[in-house]
């Protein structure tokens, strides 16, 4: 008799951070919220100890700050930390698309234009997470084609952040996800066609724009805590 292999099963620690995690990249915690392990004992059904080994290891991936004596947080950002995000990915998405391009062509590319499909689909029913998920999709199928597992581990620091700032940033602007659709259409156009440079000062474009939807949404109220209630007497 030949033994068959037991697939690993994630711990209730992992699974609380993915459950964490899937809240976080939606939008149901804002940038800045504090998460109450009170909350997510009631809604999660567990008690605090996974909760808490659940908010290390997202702590680890840059998604949550924990602060001693005052809790667990969602991360936020400033402009500054904005703008180095967008030049550490476009540095790190342009070799991973040339690797890919490289070494998996046929595959990179059906996988994008299957998620250009999606997305097309997702702008269609107005459905903004699920845009968004797809757009991170797109985004990271360089990273799962370029067989090079250092700039698969550099991306993976900041993976998380920029899929919930996609989240918070873009959710709430329809226009933006009809001009970004047209840009990840025209990005597979070149990559297909082989206009390297076009794609290149294309992605620049498509990843400078975080900054300015992001100044956008923080001076419309869509980014950090949610507003306290007004006090002042009428």
């Amino acid at each position: 008799m030949t033994l068959s292999r037991i697939a690993p099963t994630p711990s209730l620690a992992e699974t609380v951070a993915s459950r964490i995690r899937e809240a976080i990249l939606a939008g149901t915690f804002r940038l800045g919220e504090k998460i109450t392990d009170d909350r997510l004992v009631e809604q999660l059904g567990v008690s605090r100890t996974p909760i808490r080994d659940a908010m290390a290891i997202l702590a680890h991936e840059g998604l949550v700050v924990v602060r001693p004596k005052r809790g667990s947080f969602v991360f936020e950002t400033s402009p500054e930390d904005i703008a180095a995000i967008c030049t550490y990915r476009e540095i790190l998405e342009v070799q991973a698309v040339r690797l890919a391009l490289d070494v998996a062509r046929d595959a990179y590319l059906q996988e994008l234009g299957r998620i250009v499909e999606d997305l097309d689909s997702a702008l269609g029913q107005d459905d903004a997470v699920r845009y968004g998920q797809l757009d991170t999709e797109f985004h990271n199928a360089a990273f799962r084609h370029c067989n090079n597992s250092y700039l698969r581990d550099a991306n993976g620091l900041v993976a998380g952040r920029i899929a919930a700032l996609r989240t918070n940033i873009t959710a709430p602007y329809a226009d933006r996800r009809v001009e970004s659709m047209a840009e990840h259409r025209a990005m597979l156009d070149m990559l297909k066609t082989g206009n390297w440079a076009g794609f290149q000062a294309a992605i620049a474009t498509h990843i400078g724009r975080t900054e300015i939807v992001y100044s956008k949404a923080l001076s419309d109220g869509h980014l950090g805590t949610r507003p306290a209630p007004d006090r002042k007497q009428r």
